[in-house]
């Protein structure tokens, strides 16, 4: 290449003829000429859901001359990259656990002839010694890691394959590494550059910041209600509510399930069941998905609308990992957290809970500075959401005799807009409220005493 404004030009011009792409963003063509020059040190690119991260390792994958190993921690990722390559014309090969001799024979074969220049793989794959030993007779341009930062939070726990990432990239030396994420807060991305990436390792922000995401949160009385309340409108699906544990996915799906289509997604099902569920709601555009933290990394839905955390996560990358999966399309999107309703508890109770701009509190979070106006937020709209069903509280205490704890209960769940809860999800109501300081007890009998629905 002969210079700056020559590669830029061969950049731009495959991403339109090959990727249908007519533009680049600022740091997509940053990170895809990095990647093309020659003796540039590692990278690790942090990146925004939505940003087309994909397409800074996709392009030169294209355009270099050698292999271009990609790293994923999920098998659904790796399906989900092939899927895009084949979409593209673009010979690609899996590796992946439960290949026979001959398949791999043949993917060695495909790859020493160049007939496929991308290799899509996993960590415990590349670990294998005899894996290591073919791929170290090949011209390795690019070893990209995507969702890098599990690397260090599952490489320290339950993935310690992991662990010899950097003994496999001293053995079968590829030109550069790659390494993209959506979150990395500080700790993240020193240990990545300390034990996999280099210290010399350039490190490439795009920002944390969701322009197009929405921020709110909802002190919750009734969180079954303000799931439908929220999603009732077409507009507002599809849409992904997500919650702590197995068992409360699976029966807060049930509940909604009379009201719109919904699935219900855990790491505990059959794989032949999870890998339905995904496609079913892939090619939906009004369903809504209800799970853990499993349908949360690296799910690309470019339609999705509204996010539900029903419960919070522990941290604020879990939640910015999490929140981004809607909006990836670029339209506006909404991202609500049912607050007082975490079962395990978690430090974002409080973060969500104070009286600062919601956005500027997740990205310092992660140890960032916000370098813009808030986009919008409930705190810096000063638009509070009223939890559902405080309405249906006030007209049932209006009746003159029926105001014990016991006779409000009975009141509520003969309401058509309770059907959806059991007489456990109603008292807990109640009695939040009652510890509110919203209802209280007055000559004998419970009386509403609030109209503001206050955070602090």
């Amino acid at each position: 290449m002969n210079n700056t404004e020559d590669m830029q030009e061969l950049i731009s011009r495959t991403a339109y003829e090959k990727f249908a792409i007519p533009f680049l963003r600022p740091f997509q063509l940053l990170i895809i000429s990095s990647a093309l020059e020659k003796g540039r040190p590692n990278m690790l690119a942090i990146m925004p859901t939505g940003s087309g991260k994909s397409l800074c390792f996709m392009l030169p994958a294209v355009l270099l001359p050698g292999i271009t190993i990609i790293v994923y921690p999920l098998l659904s990722l790796m399906n989900d990259q092939k899927k895009r390559f084949d979409r593209l014309n673009i010979p690609s090969l899996v590796l992946r656990g439960g290949m026979d001799f001959h398949e791999r024979q043949s993917l060695f074969v495909s790859l020493m002839s160049k007939e496929a220049k991308v290799l899509i793989t996993n960590m415990e794959m590349l670990a294998q010694p005899h894996i290591a030993a073919r791929l170290e007779q090949l011209e390795i341009s690019l070893l990209v890691l995507d969702e890098a930062h599990t690397a260090v939070s599952w490489g320290n726990t339950f993935r310690p394959a992991y662990k010899s990432l950097a003994a496999v990239i001293d053995r079968i030396r590829p030109r550069r590494v790659l390494a993209f994420t959506a979150t990395s807060d500080e700790s993240t991305t020193q240990q990545l550059r300390k034990d996999v990436l280099g210290a010399d390792a350039q490190v490439i922000y795009g920002g944390l910041d969701r322009e197009n995401i929405c921020y709110h949160r909802i002190r919750s009385v009734f969180p079954v209600l303000d799931c439908l309340s929220l999603l009732k409108d077409k507009a507002s699906r599809p849409g992904i509510i997500f919650c702590q544990s197995r068992k409360i996915v699976e029966d807060l799906a049930e509940r909604l399930s009379p009201y719109f289509k919904t699935y219900a997604y855990h790491a505990g099902m059959d794989k032949a069941d999870r890998v339905r569920i995904e496609k079913d709601f892939l090619l939906s555009t009004d369903a809504v998905m209800v799970s853990t933290c499993a349908y949360g990394l690296g799910v690309d839905v470019s339609g999705l609308r509204t996010c539900i955390h029903y419960n919070l996560p522990q941290t604020a990358a879990d939640y910015l990992q999490e929140s981004g999966r809607i909006g990836r399309d670029g339209r506006l999107s909404s991202a609500y957290v049912l607050l007082d309703n975490s079962f395990i508890p978690t430090p974002l109770e409080q973060l969500f809970s104070q009286d600062h701009c919601l956005r500027e509190a997740l990205i310092n979070a992660m140890g960032e500075e916000m370098d813009s106006s808030c986009f919008g937020c409930d705190v810096c709209d000063g638009r509070q959401i009223e939890p559902a069903g405080l309405e249906d509280v006030r007209r049932a205490l209006r009746f003159p005799y029926l105001r014990t704890r016991e006779s409000l209960a009975r009141i509520l769940a003969h309401r058509k807009e309770f059907i959806a809860l059991s007489d456990r999800m109603i008292s807990r109501g109640i009695q939040l409220l009652i510890e509110r300081k919203q209802i209280c007890m007055k000559f004998g009998r419970l009386r509403y005493t609030g109209s503001k629905f206050q955070y602090r």
